[in-house]
């Protein structure tokens, strides 16, 4: 039962296995964090990636997307149903058949495949659940499990057991713990490192939740509507460009990669919105938001070590949260600057300084970009000699100065 796993474990001493951990449903999110997990498995060499799995579904298109990448890896994949009581319904079940070596807790369930329509529908139609028991059977035929049972799980809905599954030959193996799968994979000491979600894809696995992802497109198709309607885009538009976006993606119709581009170009565009367009900074956060989601959904290099991987990303942060504040500062002086009314004529001489060649008593002269002009104390004090003035206003051809 063990053959295919053997030859990699002569490989190293101890055993490297890198473990992952979903629990809820298959979301966009989900797909991500895996995508990241066997990345970073793959780049350490190491022998198992084993995912402890709890869920009772998913969407269709990022279970697809799941299996694919388990299937492609190079590195022996462990799906492992560790609860008791927990399941693996649905999506999990596809995820579970995909895998080199799948266990399940005694006492947990798998199963339950048949395709939903949405609007309330019981069943999906014909077509539908044609392609979905040609799908599951390849997979449970591709790693040598029984496709008859796998076909049931859809046509009829079927949920087993830990136990059962194990006795009809849909699993390779039942275990109560990870002890216990390390014992029956035959690995003895391994070391282990867990790939914990970063906080951004926490975040974005909990806006690709299907009844979230459905109000994100509802309020952005919306948003979108009034902006276009009305004629003005503004802040109304904008939210729901990005509402709409992340809807989308949430949807698997955009990658995470390509939502990242969208976020860094539209920050762009918010930040010189910030600069010529009047405003209190809000374009400004807006565009600092947009780029720092736009960096932290773009997926790392896989060659740049963790460490190299926060220094930079923090130093990206600083970055961009010192170039937003100064794309606020610098718009909101061309702002001023737009509404400062030009000044041409005497006016421009207004709140100039000037200096008293003759004592104002109250009226004098005072010399101004070298020239000689009538001068008068504006508050009837004498200004002596030599003091300096500003100008206040002017009548005629007589500037109304005071003292500094």
């Amino acid at each position: 039962m063990f053959f295919r796993f053997k030859k990699l474990q002569d490989k190293r001493t101890p055993p490297l296995v890198f473990l992952a951990e979903v629990e809820d449903e298959i979301k966009a999110g989900t797909l991500q964090y895996l995508k990241r997990a066997v990345r970073e498995a793959k780049k350490s060499q190491a022998d198992y990636l084993v995912l402890k799995l709890d869920t009772p579904g998913g969407l269709l298109k990022s279970t697809k997307d799941i299996v694919d990448l388990l299937l492609k890896t190079e590195i022996k994949t462990v799906v492992f149903v560790h609860k008791e009581g927990g399941w693996a319904y649905s999506a999990g079940t596809f995820i579970l058949l995909a895998a080199d070596f799948a266990v399940v807790h005694p006492e947990a369930s798998i199963g339950a495949c048949q395709p939903q329509e949405m609007f309330g529908q019981e069943e999906a139609g014909e077509k539908v659940i044609e392609g979905t028991v040609s799908w599951i059977k390849s997979l449970a035929e591709i790693q040598k499990r029984n496709p008859e049972i796998a076909e049931k799980f859809v046509r009829e809905n079927l949920t087993l057991t830990g136990k059962e599954a194990k006795e009809i030959g849909i699993i390779d193996e039942t275990a109560k713990d990870l002890d216990e799968l390390f014992l029956k994979l035959e690995i003895s000491g391994p070391e282990i490192r867990e790939i914990q979600m970063t906080p951004i894809e926490r975040f974005f696995d909990f806006l690709s939740h299907p009844y979230l992802m459905s109000l994100f497109l509802t309020l952005g198709g919306l948003g979108l509507i009034f902006a276009f309607r009305t004629g003005e885009f503004g802040l109304t538009g904008l939210l729901g460009l990005i509402l709409l976006l992340i809807g989308l993606c949430g949807l698997g119709v955009i990658t995470f990669n390509f939502l990242g581009i969208i976020f860094l170009l539209l920050g762009i565009f918010l930040l010189l919105m910030e600069v010529f367009e009047p405003g209190f900074g809000v374009f400004g956060i807006l565009g600092i938001i947009s780029l720092l989601f736009g960096i932290f959904t773009l997926e790392g290099e896989p060659f740049l070590s963790p460490q190299i991987f926060e220094a930079v990303t923090m130093i990206v942060f600083g970055a961009i949260v010192g170039i937003g504040i100064l794309f606020i500062i610098i718009g909101r002086g061309v702002v001023k600057t737009f509404r400062t009314k030009p000044k041409t004529g005497p006016e421009a001489l207004i709140g100039l300084e000037a200096e008293v060649i003759k004592e104002l008593n109250p009226i004098g002269q005072v010399k101004l970009r070298e020239e000689i002009w009538q001068a008068e104390s504006l508050s009837g004090e004498i200004i002596p000699e030599k003091s300096k003035v500003k100008i206040v206003k002017i009548e005629g051809n007589t500037l109304f100065v005071e003292k500094i």
